[in-house]
């Protein structure tokens, strides 16, 4: 067993910690503008009181700098009180770097509460000397099932945050200490493994778990970001757009990032802010990442494969940086289609021959005569249809029978306008390019799943050769949904109800 006498913190350590973290909240409150107007501290109180379910009972006092020292010190000897007073803060402050000021000390008091047995005061300024630097985010973001904090910029934070929340697997801020080992200053990393040590021992861990191997940035696999659009209520063009990333791994096990709320006419904005987002997180990996769109009907004829990213600076083509294709919202949560989808996705992973892959749907079939036809073609992964799917449109009803029959990838040309002598020819001309690329798809490993690169490719191929998007080239009309029933988004309730924040 280990001695752990020595990382006994004494009464008066934690009374020293407790008076700092309040002379800390106090000047963070202190420097914010609207907290020093009498009326604003007045209304921070109200707040309060109804965050935390009881009054306070603070007297008013004539000078800021008093009463809001007593305010901070009712926030630090309640329990929660720190993060009410950071929420409630939220309401009137339009800064969140105060905010998030808070939040770090909240996290940094029920820390130092809950390791009261033990003396953290070393660990404390070795850890805040390590900047999170991207490998231990994805250390510990790839660990769970949310984004890290915007609020934690230091090792040290981000510890108090893992070691403040309930952990129902074991604690999280272990293997977080763990990794840590290799990360501070050569003179802390003794003390750290001793620290480590010991509160495995206490935590239940016979033994410190084994050092993780180092992120790898080779090109292993691709990553994925994910975003969602669903109709907000009865508003026609309000929407909450959802997202989950993850970095290239075997198994899905995405991260939710925080909801939006966006009106139809901002999509293409909130989505750039998601993807600059996502690529910061990813600073330091190396690799090729791949855009979904999970759509509903109303928008599934949405230009999303002409969005751009970089919108306030020189905005460039997702299509160009990204293999790009748009997904069904309405077959993801409609289960009892789950079946068959799956059944036709087995033969994407298992396609050996071309023939029967691909059916292109003529305007003269019915509904029906499609969905008999694709159940007589049970190899069919590849739906093209007639003309794009409009509302009371055959390309709509042949889209309803592709989703229906499960079929994986169904394909349109979006209708530019143009005029065009031989319609026949038109129309068989997009099966004619879909034929060859997935003839192309079936010479690599991968099969038929190489569609979406093939497909990107044909589209970059068309900002080349015309970067105005003035002509019709294939790869500037082509839609393409591409539907992977292994890789559905995470969903446990209405968008928005799963405890995360929707932001306007």
């Amino acid at each position: 067993m280990v001695d752990t006498s020595e990382m006994r913190q004494t009464p008066q350590k934690l009374a020293a910690d407790r008076l700092r973290i309040v002379k800390d909240a106090t000047n963070v409150l202190l420097a914010s503008p609207v907290v020093r107007d009498a009326n604003a501290r007045v209304a921070l109180m109200d707040e309060l009181d109804l965050a935390l379910g009881a009054a306070l009972g603070l007297r008013e006092v004539g000078l800021p700098r008093p009463q809001l020292a007593l305010l901070a010190t009712a926030c630090v000897d309640r329990p929660g009180g720190l993060r009410s007073l950071a929420e409630c803060l939220d309401l009137l402050e339009s800064d969140p770097r105060r905010v998030h000021a808070i939040l770090r000390l909240a996290d940094e008091w029920q820390v130092l509460q809950q390791f009261a047995e033990h003396d953290l005061h070393e660990l404390r300024p070795d850890l805040n000397n390590v900047p999170l630097t991207g490998d231990l985010r994805s250390f510990v973001a790839e660990r769970r099932d949310e984004p890290l904090p915007l609020y934690c910029e230091t090792a040290w934070h981000l510890f108090a945050h893992l070691a403040a929340i309930p952990a129902a697997d074991g604690p999280a801020w272990l293997p977080f200490l763990e990794r840590l080992t290799t990360k501070v200053h050569i003179s802390a990393q003794a003390r750290l493994r001793g620290v480590v040590q010991n509160l495995s021992v206490v935590w239940g861990a016979v033994e410190p778990a084994a050092e993780p191997p180092a992120v790898t940035t080779a090109r292993a696999g691709t990553a994925y970001l994910v975003i969602q659009f669903e109709k907000h209520g009865v508003e026609d063009d309000i929407f909450i757009m959802s997202h989950w990333y993850q970095w290239a791994s075997p198994s899905w096990q995405p991260i939710r990032g925080e909801d939006r709320r966006v009106r139809r006419d901002e999509l293409e904005t909130a989505v750039d802010q998601v993807v600059l987002e996502t690529e910061r997180r990813w600073a330091d990996r190396d690799g090729p990442v791949a855009i979904e769109f999970v759509l509903p009907s109303a928008l599934l004829n949405e230009p999303v494969d002409r969005w751009s990213k970089d919108l306030r600076t020189r905005s460039r083509r997702l299509a160009i940086h990204y293999p790009l294709v748009i997904r069904s919202l309405e077959r993801i949560r409609a289960e009892e289609w789950h079946r068959g989808w799956r059944g036709r996705w087995r033969i994407v992973r298992e396609a050996t021959v071309l023939e029967g892959l691909i059916h292109c749907a003529s305007g003269d079939e019915t509904d029906v005569q499609l969905e008999a036809e694709l159940e007589r073609e049970g190899t069919a992964v590849v739906l093209v249809l007639s003309e794009p799917p409009q509302p009371n449109t055959a390309g709509e009803q042949q889209l309803l029978v592709g989703l229906q029959e499960g079929l994986p990838a169904i394909v349109w040309f979006r209708d530019t306008g143009s005029q065009h002598e031989d319609l026949e020819s038109q129309r068989e001309e997009p099966c004619e390019v879909i034929s060859e690329m997935v003839k192309a798809c079936l010479d690599s490993p991968e099969g038929v799943a190489q569609l979406p690169e093939g497909v990107a490719e044909l589209r970059r191929r068309a900002w080349r050769e015309d970067p105005s998007a003035s002509t019709d080239r294939m790869g500037h009309r082509l839609v393409i949904l591409w539907d992977d029933p292994d890789r559905q988004p995470t969903r446990t309730g209405p968008a928005g109800s799963d405890n995360r924040e929707v932001h306007a």
